[in-house]
């Protein structure tokens, strides 16, 4: 049983009050599923503006790949690709550092949150590769001045260096390879960034990539005023806004979503004083905002069929699929991304493929074979004729999707084609 011992529990009793565990006692793994499913607007297709969607759901890794379009369209049925990106290049939806400094889709008003608790896990870690490096971070701060000086219109981030005067950017040779860093350039223009000077977009508006655009930042950025001026006050914002999304959760996986150490967890939750309950064969003393557990105990057997993204946050949430994989599938053989040993789904903390979800759990996975014109897919368990026939469906709207739309099926940046064949290739029937 996940959670942690005794000793990792909430015992903070902060301003917003210590965690108040339910008194109705445990809640059977399927109900928190079924909640689960609706809070990430998986259980029926969500409505209202795109970035009102991803701000009620959650923040949306951008990997490079095709699968923050197919996050939204699992939220969104036929939600358009230009739609997406629309909303991109008018930053309603902005392309932002965020938890562990990774690279999200966040909802304007929401990313002065996300920089802010970027920065905060960016800066001591950068700072000390810096000096690994044979640099200094003032080196770093006149580098970013130069950036700012040539930055008198939208530029590439290879026009940016061809564009800086000689001397500004310097190879930091050796020591530099050793440490990870062949030039200050990126490290500068993520300082620009989460100081709010620069803002990024994507290089011919397309958010299947990682070519960016930069330019000078605008000057009234909606949620810049009503930002939580202190980093718990942050903290605690952003573990808000996490349990509407995913909770029940236990602050451990709070810790490994957010980056965030489980002391800096515990200080957070206290501010906000969520409560807690126990989720039968997942976790003991859970995390959920209060006002939900009615909500929780009362949640419907979904009846949904959905193709979820590549590290869709239903998944990753917690832990890793096996919340979500029924008891007979849980030793499924599935390769690990990030590590080259197998693992099973329910054990796995990312895996790299794509999931189909049937109900409240994992009922098989799906790729794009692009040659073949179509999905394909490996079931575990035989489906309804209402959930086939939705399956089918959703097959052929996706192949379309992403053939006519997208143009490719890959993951991430570093994904291929002949990758992607690969994935398709090992699910087609033998």
């Amino acid at each position: 049983m996940e959670g942690g011992p005794r000793e990792d529990r909430l015992t903070a009793t902060a301003a917003g009050g210590a965690p108040a565990r339910g008194p109705r006692g445990p809640v059977p793994l399927g109900r928190a599923r079924a909640f689960w499913v609706a809070r990430q607007g998986l259980a029926s297709p969500q409505e209202g503006s795109l970035h009102d969607i991803v701000a009620r759901t959650g923040w949306l890794r951008t990997l490079g790949g095709a699968d923050v379009y197919l996050a939204l369209r699992a939220r969104v049925p036929g939600v358009s690709r230009a739609a997406v990106d629309a909303e991109s290049a008018a930053l309603r939806l902005r392309v932002v550092p965020a938890v562990r400094s990774c690279i999200y889709l966040v909802p304007e008003a929401q990313a002065p949150l996300a920089l802010r608790v970027a920065e905060a896990s960016w800066r001591p870690r950068t700072e000390r590769e810096v000096g690994k490096a044979g640099a200094s971070w003032s080196e770093v701060e006149a580098c970013a001045a130069a950036i700012l000086a040539a930055l008198d219109a939208p530029a590439t981030t290879d026009a940016l260096r061809r564009a800086l005067p000689g001397g500004a950017l310097r190879s930091l040779g050796e020591a530099g390879r050793k440490a990870g860093i062949s030039s200050l350039l990126p490290i500068a223009l993520r300082l620009l960034e989460l100081e709010g000077e620069v803002e990024r977009t994507l290089e011919e508006g397309r958010l299947d990539s990682e070519r960016y655009v930069w330019r000078r930042a605008r000057g009234d950025v909606p949620g810049s005023a009503t930002l939580p001026p202190s980093p718990a006050a942050r903290n605690a914002e952003l573990v808000r806004l996490f349990l509407s999304w995913s909770g029940p959760a236990t602050p451990r996986e709070l810790a490994s979503w957010s980056g965030l150490s489980l002391a800096e967890v515990r200080v957070a939750a206290a501010l906000l004083g969520p409560a807690t309950v126990d989720v039968e064969g997942h976790a003991e003393g859970a995390l959920l905002l209060r006002g939900d557990e009615d909500a929780l105990r009362e949640a419907p057997e979904p009846a949904t069929v959905r193709l979820l993204s590549f590290e869709d946050n239903l998944l990753v949430a917690h832990g890793g699929p096996g919340a979500h994989v029924a008891p007979s599938d849980r030793d499924r053989t599935v390769e690990s991304w990030g590590s080259s040993r197998p693992s099973t789904l329910g054990s796995a903390g990312h895996i790299a493929c794509r999931t189909v979800l049937a109900g409240g759990t994992l009922a098989g996975f799906w790729e794009l074979d692009a040659d073949g014109g179509r999905v394909v897919t490996s079931l575990f368990r035989r489906l309804s004729r209402k959930e086939a026939d939705a399956l089918e469906r959703l097959s052929g709207e996706t192949a379309r999707f992403l053939l006519d739309e997208v143009g490719h099926g890959r993951s991430f940046s570093l994904d291929t084609d002949e990758l992607v064949r690969a994935r398709a290739r090992s699910l087609a029937p033998r």
